[in-house]
């Protein structure tokens, strides 16, 4: 490449997206990745048939307070994708259902961390309960049926403990990041 071109291609990359950081979200996807495959084949008992923990938030969130909401969102989306592609078995609906709660949680959290007013925990729980909603919303128009809205108030208990297992965990690691630990 000529010097004229590095200028051009350095010129055109997104603010603040230095190779640091494009690589940070390179290991962040492989996170995610890597806890969505764990979900993916341990059978965790709990009271809904294709329920998940949503410990690939652990990423998503620790991306968001780290880099801010567009890498998250990429990071975000990527990850549903290839969990999709990867896990899921060619099963469209469960890709809608990943990726409306996905974006759900991921804008709810943005907005209440942009508040500074909740912690990190705060944020990951109620991300955990506007994605299991999110879910039950879509599952309710694919079914075209309001009968599964019975599982909304078990999802919202649920979203609650996860989200803030989730958020202690991430909590955690941006302090193990902060002090050069991680």
């Amino acid at each position: 490449m000529t010097e004229s071109s590095l200028k051009k291609n350095k010129k055109n990359a997104p603010k603040g997206a230095d190779s640091k950081e494009i690589a940070m979200c390179g290991l962040f996807i492989a996170v995610a990745l890597i806890f969505s495959y764990i979900e993916s084949i341990l059978p965790i008992p709990m009271p809904v048939p294709g329920f998940k923990i949503g410990i690939a938030n652990i990423a998503i969130i620790s991306v968001l307070y780290m880099y801010g909401a567009k890498q998250a969102l990429i990071v975000n989306i990527i990850r549903i994708v290839l969990a999709s592609l990867l896990f899921g078995h060619g099963n469209v609906q469960q890709f809608f259902f990943s990726l409306a709660g996905g974006m759900a949680s991921l804008g709810i959290m943005t907005l209440l961390k942009k508040t500074d007013k909740f912690s990190i925990i705060a944020v990951s729980a109620v991300g955990g309960v506007v994605h299991n909603i999110a879910q039950v919303l879509i599952a309710m128009m694919i079914l075209t049926t309001a009968s599964i809205g019975y599982l909304i108030p078990i999802f919202v208990i649920i979203g609650v403990v996860t989200g803030i297992v989730c958020g202690i965990i991430a909590k955690i690691f941006l302090r193990h990041v902060a002090r050069g630990e991680g």
